[in-house]
Parts: structure tokens; C-alpha cells; sequence
């Protein structure tokens, strides 16, 4: 048996084991970078967050992923979760040829990746984010989770829950969930996105991952509540649209630094948005959210010794 360092009371479910074959992964950086908010670091090295409808514990030790879920039978949903299907080497390797700056990037955060996340989850997440802090965005995700969720498991006397379901958050009272969540005026974007989204029908998310890019775009941002910056969102990193590029303060400084530097102001309309995406294409092509996942990561890092460090401009606006 393979242990994750984890107490000897949780042993009954068995740790399994997937060759990454070479492939980079490093989950401090695929988890914490601001694509996803359920996931913990426990003082063990052992990251815990719900995926879909299991608790899944996962860590990373000498090319190999040890991981676990409650219930058990999670393989296929932590392969496909952490899209180890992919060729990650290959797309660094495209990457680095594309920009030098770029290449160093990458080789200081060797194994972050773009993760494949459940596209319900993804969307009302975001909806979240706007103008919120990541602590706040975090509290209001699980507390959303605590209310409307079922629960998945039950481990050392804390239960587990999943995302509401689509179904859930289309019944949603705003005010409620206002008041359990403190999500003020996002609180009825969210229960009118869920009812919108269910008038298109069951699984109609998810059907957007095998429509191309601009169609699934297009198709998010009739949702009340998403503009461009979190249609992207979705797209990178729920709908497999890996030349989505959402456009924050954060990338939008980037741009300006090293694509266009011609872009005056702190300002992101409209028109300057759809400016970086084109520079973002014309540079790293297919790739580019991969490229401004690394940008956007470094950036943050970067921004965190000013006075708002908690604070992702992803998180903030509508754009």
C-alpha cells in the first residue's frame, strides 16, 4: 500500500497510483494559480478539494500521481480532471519557440497546467469572482456547496460537499443566498444564470466543449451576468478551449509590456480586451491560454507585495 503521508485512521481507502510517463505536473502551481478555488494544502503535502461528486486527495512524488477518493473509483475522474492525457512536454516545447520570455516562464513553473474542470462549477465560480477577493470568493464557493450541495462523503467528522447542481442553483432565492454566502449583487446573477441555463437544457454546458471556440463564446455571453472575461474563463478552463485568453488587469499589463506597447492607461474596454486576445493569437496561436496562464500566474506573484495582494484582477469587472 502506498501511503500519502496522511493518518493511519484514514488508511481504509487505498492510495493508487498514475505514471505521469514523463509528463510535468506540479500541483502547488496547477491548483493554486486562480483557475479553480476548492482546493487545500494540508501540512503533510497532501492536496484535498471536491471534484464533481467525490473527494479527491492527490499528491505528486517522484513522476508519479498518488491519489485517492472518497467514494472510491475516481481513476478516470482524476485522469481526466488533470488532463493527463495531454502531451505537456510538447506544448512547453511550442511555447518556448514562441517567445524566450515565455520560455523562461515556464521553466520556473515547470508543471502548472490547464486543468479540465466540471463547466457548472466553473461558470457559477466565476460569477462569483467578479470584484471579490480570492478568500472571500473561496468562503462563498464552499458555503454555496454547505447549503445546496449534496454531500459526497463524510471524513474525520467533517462532511464533504459537492457544487450545487444546475438544477439547485436554478431555484435559488438570491436574497438566501446572499445572506449565507455574502455575495451582495452576485447573488442574483447566480440565481439568474441558473435559471437561464436550465431553459437550454440538460447538459447544455457541457455540449459547448465539442462546439469551436467563438460558438461557445458566443453562447456563454448570452448568460446574464458573463461578460468576456468570464465566457474565457469557462473556455480555458472547463470547455478545452485552449486558445481562450481571458483578459484581466493582470494580462492586460503583461500586454502592454511585451505586445503592445502602444496601450496607454489602466483602463480595460472593450475595444483594448479584444486587442491583447488578437496579440495573444497572432503570437502563441492555439496555445495562447496556456501562454497567458503562465503570464497571468507570474504577474500575480509579482503583484502580491502591493497593498491588495489577495486581490486577482481576474476577480475583478466584467469586461
Amino acid at each position: 500500500m502506498v501511503s500519502l503521508g496522511l493518518t493511519p485512521s484514514s488508511m481504509e481507502h487505498v492510495v493508487e497510483q498514475i505514471d505521469l510517463k514523463g509528463q510535468p505536473l506540479d500541483l502547488a502551481l496547477t491548483l493554486a494559480c486562480g483557475q479553480a478555488f476548492r482546493w487545500r494544502k494540508h501540512k503533510d503535502g497532501v492536496w484535498q478539494g471536491v471534484v464533481r461528486d467525490r473527494l479527491v486527495e492527490l499528491k505528486v512524488d517522484n513522476g508519479t500521481v498518488l491519489w485517492r477518493t472518497y467514494p472510491d473509483g475516481g481513476r478516470a475522474l482524476v485522469e481526466d480532471y488533470l488532463r493527463l492525457a495531454d502531451d505537456v512536454n510538447s506544448i512547453y516545447a511550442r511555447l518556448s519557440e514562441c517567445d524566450p520570455c515565455l520560455s523562461g516562464l515556464i521553466s520556473k513553473f515547470r508543471g502548472l497546467r490547464l486543468l479540465r474542470q466540471d463547466p457548472t462549477e466553473t461558470l457559477f465560480s466565476f460569477l462569483c469572482s467578479t470584484a471579490n477577493t480570492i478568500p472571500r470568493i473561496r468562503r462563498a464557493i464552499e458555503e454555496m456547496a454547505r447549503q445546496y450541495g449534496e454531500i459526497v462523503c463524510e471524513k474525520s467528522g467533517v462532511c464533504y460537499h459537492a457544487f450545487p447542481s444546475l438544477e439547485r442553483l436554478a431555484s435559488i432565492d438570491p436574497i438566501t443566498l446572499n445572506k449565507h454566502a455574502s455575495l451582495g449583487f452576485r447573488a442574483t446573477h447566480i440565481a439568474h444564470a441558473g435559471r437561464q441555463v436550465c431553459e437550454h437544457g440538460e447538459g447544455w454546458l457541457l455540449k459547448l466543449r465539442y462546439v469551436p471556440y467563438a460558438c461557445a463564446r458566443e453562447q456563454l455571453l448570452s448568460i446574464r451576468g458573463v461578460g468576456r472575461k468570464i465566457a474565457d474563463c469557462v473556455c480555458l478552463f472547463a470547455l478545452d478551449k485552449d486558445e481562450a485568453v481571458p483578459v484581466d488587469t493582470h494580462i492586460r499589463r503583461v500586454a502592454q509590456r511585451s505586445l503592445l506597447p502602444e496601450v496607454n492607461g489602466k483602463s480595460l474596454t472593450s475595444g483594448i480586451y479584444q486587442r491583447v486576445v488578437e496579440a495573444f493569437r497572432l503570437r502563441y496561436g492555439e496555445l495562447a491560454g496556456w501562454a497567458q496562464q503562465f503570464l497571468y500566474y507570474e504577474d500575480l506573484l509579482q503583484s502580491r507585495t502591493q497593498p491588495y495582494e489577495d486581490r486577482t484582477e481576474r476577480d475583478q469587472g466584467n469586461a
